[in-house]
């Protein structure tokens, strides 16, 4: 179909999200799909699909996770200068642990944050959303959410954090898909979604910036230095999304915007770090890169087929200090496609790659 545009070749692509492509291809509403790299199967559009939807807006392109992406800073000082053994490297990561509730696990005390108010006027769905607001602000989650300290390419300090809305995102995901597949934007219920999605995109934000200030602090930087670090210093993008443009609603779901000169974040797996991008605003491609390498194997069948011996090998041969366990086993780095083959489809297309940082703590849920 010519409104499908892949910067892999369609036949390379698992059926189930092949099927997914199709499916969303041939609706009418959608004027054009970019398929990213890293696309496999995901909840009504693939993960790793772009697509440009005629005056509607649609919370299942968007997905559950709204606002999830990726923070990013360069601290500018020599990651050896921080970390003189593996020993300080445990400490720190003992110490994240200790101050980010990660995975299910949320605060004990509330953070301060504006108030859900929806544009629906539903109460119930504010009640929902409120009720973990606050406890839920500066929290990692799970699954593929994950906070790394690494070296980049000049031997420098990096952090990256990837995390969304968490239950905040979802409970506004879930209200809005049982209003409709596509609310037309010129709706009441089409312009209460846009706004309460904003809110969950904002929220994400603030969930990532909580966190990484909290790292800073943990690294041993002054509340002046943080300040300016994330003045001067912070990549933010993220990857589950909705942004009204003159051709129409541009979805991304698991894609990240990749306009000419915008700086992005590619990760690869917990072994292999992760990538910093300059865009190149290639508009064939709906102006968009991948958000990672993207799985290959599902959790299920990771779990299934991964050797915990080998995943522990490893992450010990590129000495990186991680929880390596049955319980982290589904976000080992044979789970993800090669991340060599997926920035390859994308250098010099879509984006260009400026830095590579490789990891020497990875913390996830």
């Amino acid at each position: 179909m010519e409104k499908i545009k892949s910067l892999i070749d369609l036949t390379e692509i698992e059926p189930e999200a092949l099927k997914q492509i199709y499916d969303v291809a041939s609706l009418d509403i959608v004027k054009k799909l970019a398929i990213m790299p890293d696309v496999h199967t995901g909840y009504d559009l693939c993960i790793g699909g772009v697509a440009l939807v005629e005056d509607h807006i649609s919370p299942s392109f968007v997905g559950y996770d709204i606002g999830c992406g990726m923070c990013f800073v360069n601290t500018e000082i020599d990651a050896d200068e921080i970390f003189r053994s593996k020993k300080e490297r445990e400490k720190v990561a003992q110490e994240i642990y200790r101050d980010i509730p990660v995975g299910k696990n949320i605060r004990k005390e509330p953070l301060d944050y504006v108030p859900f108010r929806s544009a629906s006027g539903d109460k119930n769905l504010e009640k929902k959303v409120n009720d973990k607001l606050f406890l839920s602000l500066g929290t990692l989650g799970s699954g593929n959410h994950f906070i790394e300290i690494g070296k980049n390419l000049e031997g420098k300090l990096c952090i990256t954090i990837h995390s969304g809305s968490r239950n905040i995102g979802h409970s506004i995901a879930s209200f809005y898909m049982k209003k409709g597949r596509f609310l037309p934007l010129d709706t009441d219920i089409g312009k209460a979604y846009l706004e309460d999605m904003n809110f969950a995109l904002e929220y994400a934000l603030e969930n990532r910036l909580t966190m990484m200030k909290r790292i800073l602090k943990i690294l041993g930087f002054t509340d002046k230095e943080i300040k300016k670090l994330l003045n001067k210093k912070l990549i933010n993008e993220n990857h589950n999304h909705a942004v009204l443009t003159e051709e129409g609603v541009l979805h991304r779901k698991g894609a990240t915007p990749a306009e000419k000169g915008q700086y992005g974040i590619i990760p690869a797996n917990m072994r292999d770090g992760v990538y910093v991008t300059v865009g190149l605003g290639n508009k064939e491609f709906l102006s968009s890169a991948s958000h990672g390498a993207g799985r290959v194997l599902s959790r299920r069948k990771a779990k299934e087929v991964i050797d915990l011996k080998e995943f522990k090998k490893v992450m010990e041969m590129a000495d990186i200090v991680a929880k390596v366990s049955e319980k982290t086993i589904d976000e080992a780095p044979f789970a993800y496609k090669d991340i060599n083959k997926v920035i390859q489809a994308q250098e010099g297309v879509v984006v260009k790659v400026v830095d590579v940082v490789k990891p020497l703590i990875n913390i996830k849920g």
